[in-house]
């Protein structure tokens, strides 16, 4: 449960420092999502999610491999 509010955290992080740093350019960013078909937004949020949960298993099996030795 600590890891899942952990996670939570950093995406209030991350967005916090995306509106902050260029808000400009988040608007630019999203009017140009929204011309794009919803199945193409579809399979780059797919991809996106692929991307972090391998990320993830590469991270947490080096963790464990680390304190191993």
């Amino acid at each position: 449960m600590l890891d899942f509010f952990s996670a939570i955290g950093l995406i209030f992080i991350l967005e916090g420092l995306l509106l902050f740093s260029s808000p400009k350019r988040l608007k630019k960013v999203l009017q140009i999502i929204t011309t794009y078909p919803e199945n193409n937004i579809r399979i780059i949020g797919g991809i996106s999610v692929l991307i972090g949960i391998v990320l993830l298993w590469i991270i947490r099996k080096w963790i464990i491999n680390v304190l191993k030795n």
